[in-house]
């Protein structure tokens, strides 16, 4: 069960990744700073997730999808504010934040390194495949179903799963 897990988010880490990438590319703009803006704002969410141990990993599942459809909205709506640029990058971040706390999370509950890394990146490179098959088949509509349907899934398996995280009851 928990190698399943491991998969899934490393879906669904490849899925936020490239879904704000696209998002902010096609509304925003397509320029190298979309693609740094989210590798590093990403990378930074990672990193305070590491860092935080207080973190409720439950809710950083929850938080992921949530700024995910605050970022479509805003970058749908107000493309070419000012604040759209900066207010994304914070929203990327906060999408980031289990991304750090994961692997932390998983060791405690007992899970092997190696089994870990091979199981979350195998999830992510079948994200980065059905990321970009469904978005090129289906669009915006599949952009905007995946995120839920992920939370839908993995917030019960998380509990299924008998993950003894730090945080939850």
């Amino acid at each position: 069960m928990k190698n399943i897990f491991c998969f899934l988010n490393g879906f669904i880490f490849a899925f936020m990744q490239f879904g704000f990438l696209l998002m902010l590319q096609i509304n925003v703009t397509s320029t190298y700073v979309t693609y740094a803006l989210v590798t590093i704002c990403w990378m930074a969410g990672a990193l305070a997730g590491l860092w935080i141990k207080s973190l409720n990993p439950f809710w950083l599942m929850a938080i992921q999808p949530v700024a995910f459809y605050l970022a479509y909205l805003l970058a749908t709506y107000a493309p070419f504010a000012s604040f759209t640029f900066p207010l994304a990058a914070s929203l990327v971040a906060a999408a980031g934040l289990w991304a750090g706390r994961f692997f932390p999370e998983m060791l405690k509950a007992g899970k092997r390194t190696d089994s870990l890394f091979f199981h979350e990146n195998n999830g992510f490179i079948v994200g980065v495949l059905c990321f970009f098959v469904g978005f090129t088949m289906l669009g915006r509509p599949f952009l905007l179903a995946v995120p839920m349907i992920f939370v839908i899934v993995l917030l019960p398996l998380y509990k299924k799963a008998g993950i003894a995280l730090a945080g939850t009851n």
